[in-house]
């Protein structure tokens, strides 16, 4: 392992990697540093039963020819590459409700999106043209969404300030359908009280231009990375945590790790979570001010996940293209304040895509929420290797006891598992924090909120002159939020136009 570099990238979530494809590529000599066995944050995967399990990318969109994600992954190098199955064209997502039979479906397509749903909501035709219409014109307030590359950014912050639940209310007045177009909120935690509209519509309209699974899990975008920086002659060290920063002046002149060894550098990028810089920085002299390390530590985090991976009998239960949201009541806005008292309030269900069938599931994923407080008892223990029992047999009790109680919600619609699930495997909160790096096991980051965008905003840019910041918290979760949030961290390292256009040209 050398010990001087060009640029020091502090985590391998996919911005991160990003980072190190684009100023590899761009000549700069990159390390990038892993503190975990494995890369790729929330494109981890695992196996249990011989079935390969996602731990945070369950679908993609806009990787359609044409689309933002699509032409990102050209440029990367990786586009053609991946293993993929396009998702049911009428129903990618489908939102239920308890005490309603009817299954409510979001198609591929705006034009199909508002088509299908018509056919459900015959009298709300127009509203539902009428949102389609809004969650676009919003996401063009972000020229890199949709690579609109000589577009400016607003000069105004009007569009971060739309609340999302009042702006569905106001295209519709139909409670049922209000429900429907928030029913799949828990892919970005959505809260009547704080979700911006912006945020809501960012996320729904990347996967209404289509939606795709990865089949064999969604590690293969790390991997088909790892591959793309070592061409480029970057590299990747596991198991190598950064303790702080070392200082010539206001610049950082290296990073030491918890070894005591030091990598000097010119510039670093963290992708690790922003609470980590009071660490890393240790703010001798000043250096980032007090004031922004306590909105740091203060900025309310997204809620925590528990997710249950039940394995099934070989040749049982068919492979469902589609999402499935159950959502107890129509108050799908509120279904984090529900929880507590009506667990799970909201769960999302899903059969992962192998390449082992083409009829036959072979798993079945489910994820709800659940509050830090249930895990805070075992939170002085850390785990990222197979080991049951390691945080006692009190905590494999508790996991057991939630997964057989979401169990039992997913009988109701799902009755095709009963008698055919071999083994159940959890994770909690505690699991997403050692894995994933966010102190609360929080899968989404920062909460963003319509009132105050600018309190949960983080600048790429940071006091630091050379130190960047980049990952969902600088800018949106997702696989597209946090590809842009790497190419704004590299934009002042490089050529921003040619890098821009470079994307736009990729074949």
């Amino acid at each position: 392992m050398e010990t001087t570099y060009d640029i020091i990238i502090i985590g391998s979530g996919l911005s991160g990697l990003i980072c190190a494809y684009i100023l590899s590529k761009e000549g700069y000599k990159v390390a990038v540093l892993e503190k975990n066995k494995q890369v790729g944050g929330c494109l981890q995967t695992f196996v249990r039963d011989k079935r390969i399990f996602d731990v945070g990318v369950h679908y993609i969109g806009g990787l359609d020819e044409g689309q933002s994600l699509n032409q990102y992954f050209k440029y990367l190098g990786i586009r053609d590459a991946l293993k993929l199955q396009k998702m049911d064209l009428d129903a990618f997502d489908t939102i239920g409700f308890d005490g309603d039979d009817t299954v409510y479906k979001m198609a591929q397509g705006h034009e199909r999106f508002v088509d299908s749903l018509s056919q459900q909501f015959p009298k709300e035709h127009l509203a539902l043209k009428n949102y389609s219409q809004a969650i676009q014109d919003i996401c063009h307030k972000f020229p890199l969404y949709f690579l609109e590359t000589d577009k400016p950014y607003p000069d105004n912050f009007k569009h971060l300030e739309i609340n999302a639940q009042a702006e569905i209310a106001s295209i519709t007045s139909d409670p049922k359908l209000q429900a429907v177009l928030g029913g799949n909120s828990i892919l970005y935690a959505g809260r009547g009280s704080s979700t911006p509209f912006y945020l809501h519509a960012m996320v729904l309209n990347s996967y209404i231009e289509s939606s795709w699974r990865c089949v064999d899990g969604g590690s293969q975008i790390a991997r088909l990375l790892v591959k793309q920086i070592r061409k480029e002659g970057g590299a990747i060290f596991k198991q190598k945590e950064v303790d702080q920063f070392l200082f010539d002046g206001n610049n950082i002149k290296a990073v030491q790790l918890t070894t005591g060894n030091t990598l000097n550098c010119k510039h670093v990028i963290s992708s690790a979570h922003p609470q980590q810089l009071s660490r890393f920085v240790r703010n001798e002299g000043g250096r980032l001010r007090k004031a922004y390390l306590n909105r740091i530590q203060r900025t309310k985090a997204t809620p925590a996940i528990f997710s249950v991976h039940y394995t099934l009998k070989p040749n049982t239960v068919k492979y469902i293209n589609s999402n499935y949201y159950n959502n107890k009541t129509i108050d799908v806005w509120n279904t984090i304040e529900n929880n507590a008292k009506d667990w799970p309030s909201t769960y999302l269900a899903l059969t992962p895509k192998t390449s082992t069938s083409a009829i036959y599931a072979d798993s079945l994923s489910a994820m709800c929420y659940m509050e830090y407080d249930e895990v805070k008892a075992w939170e002085n223990s850390f785990n990222t290797v197979s080991n049951q029992f390691s945080r006692g047999a009190d905590y494999e009790a508790f996991k057991e006891e939630k997964a057989n109680m979401l169990l039992t919600q997913l009988y109701k619609k799902f009755p095709q598992l009963k008698g055919n699930v071999l083994n159940m495997y959890a994770s909690t909160p505690l699991s997403f924090r050692d894995y994933i790096g966010c102190p609360t096991g929080s899968l989404y980051g920062f909460e963003r909120s319509y009132d105050d965008p600018m309190r949960t905003a983080l600048a790429v840019q940071t006091r630091i002159p050379n130190l960047r910041l980049t990952g969902q918290n600088v800018n949106i979760h997702g696989i597209l939020g946090v590809t842009v949030s790497a190419v704004l961290a590299c934009a002042e390292l490089v050529d921003r136009e040619k890098l821009l256009t470079d994307i736009v040209a990729a074949t």
